[in-house]
């Protein structure tokens, strides 16, 4: 395998501190031999920048000189007398795009790198990604990129429904699957991001209308109409401290620019982001926080004299971790599809039963009866709720009751959003892109009377502005149905089931 040079693009402004942690883990986590190292100061004016990046090293005018300041020029050289580097230092701010383009410009690589300056490399983290970029077609390499949690920031980006760019596995734990394997990806971040130099310049480099967002993935968008593939490289880490320099600007302005660069990304490529869709389910879209949460309003349906208890879709566990808190004497099973949560549900749970309830015949290894079983937002998930609720006759005791929570699809904001033709999906809530049942009031109440139970309490959840509320108030609460975001319910078995 060949060893061509790679010129790592550093674009730094303000923030010394992340860039001298940057420098120093390239300098003792990088293996591969052939390569330099392009600051472009991007307008700093926190004390110390401009020492640190010009400190010892061999200074001379150049061809470069007119993006920096009259008694600087660009520098050659390294911190360490050992790396070869190169420093622009710009007087005022360009922007992510114009200043990484003018980085590129003076690049001897064969290969650009795109890093930000707030990313500690791993060991070994640059020749995984060069060796795969000189794989037949591919176009751009990005890396798995974590939290200093250790957690997951990026392993690729999708296009949800909406067109949204979407980090997929968010907060999950690093070695899940889907983080250990080299993929194709729809886009990749710019964070840290590998492309041949010939293929950045025929695309014409990041685009300058953007304002600090929406580069990358325009960029990887680019790539990929000539034909190019976009993949993910497991084994090239870096910790990412993510938007660090963007932080210090504000909401305000990340406001402003989001709107910005939405609008004109979606003028781009909205028409034609059906065709860069790879196949995938949008697995990993979901929050990493929708599967820990306990549940409070849950727990206070759950009849005080239940002492063996499943929870179905338990997800990481939580609700039973709360549960068995309070009662230490109890026995909490748990059901879930999605492999990787249910090893956190383990901890916290006695035991959890990895499958689909709707495609088992039989869920259980023993003969067990439930005093209650839960279903906390997950009939409006299955293809057949109401086979699956026949079906779990047969787990529940005799008095044992069913614990439900289903989202109402009458609430006055969906309502809102069809009149408007808006009719979106959503990572969570009553547009969840993975509801496949749709509930309201009346059909919840056929739902579980043709299963074989009688409801004995309904309780509303309800979520409004403080004018629905006022409106709802005048008009004797006759528009709770409305206002109502997701309904609770505790039945029995009927009589005659």
């Amino acid at each position: 395998m060949m060893e061509p040079k790679v010129s790592i693009i550093i674009l730094n402004w303000n923030k010394l501190e992340y860039l001298k942690q940057c420098i120093k883990s390239i300098e003792e986590n990088t293996d591969y031999p052939n390569y330099e190292v392009i600051i472009f100061d991007n307008g700093s004016t926190e004390a110390g920048t401009k020492e640190f990046i010009s400190s010892p090293r061999t200074i001379r005018k150049s061809r470069w000189s007119k993006f920096l300041p009259d008694d600087n020029a660009v520098v050659r050289g390294s911190l360490n007398n050992k790396f070869n580097y190169k420093v622009i230092m710009s007087p005022a701010n360009l922007g992510f795009a114009k200043g990484n383009n003018e980085g590129a410009r003076i690049a001897d690589g064969e290969l650009l790198l795109f890093l930000n300056n707030d990313t500690i490399a791993h060991k070994d983290w640059l020749g995984a990604m060069v060796s795969l970029i000189q794989q037949q077609g591919c176009g751009i390499v990005g890396s798995k990129l974590l939290y200093p949690d250790g957690t997951i920031q990026h392993i690729g980006v999708v296009f949800d429904y909406r067109g949204n760019r979407r980090h997929i596995f968010k907060k999950y734990p690093s070695d899940i699957p889907h983080a250990m394997e080299i993929r194709e990806c729809e886009a990749v971040t710019g964070a840290c991001m590998l492309i041949p130099k010939e293929l950045f310049e025929k695309v014409g480099g990041f685009d300058e209308k953007y304002i600090q967002g929406s580069e990358d993935i325009d960029l990887c968008l680019k790539a990929r109409s000539l034909g190019f593939k976009v993949m993910f490289c497991p084994q090239s880490i870096l910790t990412h401290f993510e938007q660090v320099s963007l932080k210090e600007k504000g909401n305000r302005f990340k406001k402003k620019t989001t709107r910005h660069n939405n609008s004109l990304f979606m003028k781009k490529w909205g028409n034609k982001l059906d065709k860069f869709r790879l196949s995938n389910d949008f697995t990993g879209l979901k929050p990493y926080h929708y599967y820990h949460q306990s549940r409070e309003e849950i727990i206070k349906l759950i009849p005080p004299w239940a002492k063996f208890i499943l929870d179905v879709g338990c997800a990481s566990g939580m609700l039973g971790k709360a549960l068995k808190k309070k009662n230490p004497s109890l026995r909490v099973w748990g059901i879930e599809i999605n492999k990787e949560i249910a090893k956190e549900a383990e901890k916290n749970s006695d035991r959890v039963f990895v499958t689909d309830v709707e495609k088992a015949d039989t869920v259980f290894d023993e003969p067990v009866i439930f005093d209650c079983i839960i279903f906390a937002d997950v009939l409006e998930h299955l293809r057949d709720p109401w086979s699956v609720l026949k079906r779990f006759h047969r787990y529940l005791s005799r008095n044992g009751r069913i614990v439900c929570s289903i989202p109402n699809i009458r609430h006055y904001k969906i309502i809102k959003e069809i009149v408007r033709d808006r009719w979106l999906y959503r990572d969570e809530g009553i547009l969840d892109v993975e509801h496949l049942r749709f509930f309201s009031l009346a059909t919840i109440k056929n739902l579980f009377a043709v299963s074989g139970y009688d409801i004995e309490r309904i309780e509303r959840n309800k979520k409004a502005s403080g004018i629905m509320k006022f409106a709802n108030k005048l008009f004797s609460n006759k528009l709770d149905n409305f206002l109502t975001q997701q309904y609770l319910i505790v039945c029995k078995k009927s009589n005659d089931s």
